[in-house]
């Protein structure tokens, strides 16, 4: 046992032994870390820009109604009625998701009509009409449900309360951080949540994700776990910092900082690849809402690695000595001002 262990542990050691390297200084290049997250978020801005794609908002942000059909025989009678109502709500120029045909245990297949409101658009002649070509198909053996309709106020509504519990999360992290750790390390936290949340937006935008309630949740589970590593290394810094200080020893911020990373790189990445195997298997699963809610959250994990380990750790060392060369200075004058007098 005791050699498998060693061989372990050699095995380890020569896997990372590049990154451990004293002579590694990893958070030195904070500039180079940053092109592939701005490039990101620039080609999500573009996007946003583009008349007609922007946003791929769900029914929660934009308004609208489900209408599910179920009871069909086969996937193939599912799929041909949803391709009618497809061609249906195309030429109205109505944005719609159809579902691809579910098995509902016993009860047959099903097809789930999302339709958005559309301006110049009567909107229950188009439910009426969809009802109509489902009963028609199925020679009236199937009689669709409206399981849902969202006005245009509930979806304004929806956004403005999207947007404050975001930034109440956002504040409420920030306050913990300044009470659990330095001023410096809060804010250096807090903007690597936002560069989190921006880089999971862009990459949505771009992989024209749907944003709904789903998403949502998403985005404060990705702060929620960004911010769990970002506290373990911030963590690890500051019992270092503590011990130098005990022994009235000076140390260099960047060296400290650099060795807490290597020192919980590890336990960051393995905490890492095992949230994104289960996640990977969401993403693949043929269920649209539970990949609407993977997604955002693949890509949250992704982003909150790479800021963790990255960006907040290099904010840091720029804020800390920025806020320590600010003390030094009374200190130094005093000193002046001192030998001065005693001249």
């Amino acid at each position: 046992m005791k050699q498998y262990c060693k061989a372990m542990k050699d095995r380890n050691d020569k896997m990372w032994g590049k990154f451990y390297d004293p002579k590694t200084r990893i958070a030195r290049h904070a500039k180079w870390y940053m092109i592939a997250p701005i490039l990101l978020i620039c080609v999500g801005i573009i996007m946003l820009a583009i008349p007609g794609v922007g946003f791929n908002l769900g029914l929660d942000f934009t308004g609208g109604s489900v209408i599910e059909a179920v009871g069909f025989e086969s996937r193939e009678a599912a799929r041909s009625v949803g391709d009618e109502v497809d061609e249906f709500l195309r030429g109205y120029g109505v944005t719609r998701n159809i579902t691809t045909p579910q098995a509902i245990g016993g009860a047959g297949w099903s097809i789930n009509v999302q339709f958005q409101i559309t301006r110049g658009v009567d909107m229950e002649m188009i439910a009426a009409e969809i009802s109509r070509i489902i009963r028609d198909a199925t020679d009236g053996d199937i009689i669709p449900s409206t399981t849902e309709t969202i006005s245009a106020s509930a979806s304004n509504e929806m956004i403005m309360m999207t947007f404050i519990a975001i930034a109440v999360s956002l504040i409420a992290i920030l306050v913990y951080m300044l009470f659990r750790f330095k001023f410096t390390s809060g804010v250096a936290a807090l903007i690597g949540l936002v560069h989190d949340v921006f880089v999971a937006v862009a990459l949505c935008i771009i992989f024209r994700v749907q944003i709904n309630y789903v998403f949502v949740a998403a985005m404060i589970t990705v702060v929620v776990y960004s911010l769990n590593n970002t506290i373990v290394q911030f963590d690890r810094i500051r019992g270092k910092e503590k011990a130098l200080n005990s022994m009235g020893a000076k140390y260099d911020v960047e060296k400290v900082v650099d060795e807490s990373i290597k020192e919980v790189f590890a336990r960051t990445m393995a905490t890492t690849a095992t949230t994104i195997i289960p996640v990977l298997a969401l993403v693949f699963l043929p269920v649209p809402l539970i990949r609407e809610f993977a997604l955002p959250i693949l890509f949250g994990l992704i982003a909150g690695t790479f800021s963790t380990i990255f960006i907040t750790s290099s904010l840091y060392i720029r804020f800390e000595n920025y806020r320590l060369k600010r003390n030094r200075a009374p200190k130094k004058m005093v000193r002046q001002e001192s030998l001065m007098s005693s001249d």
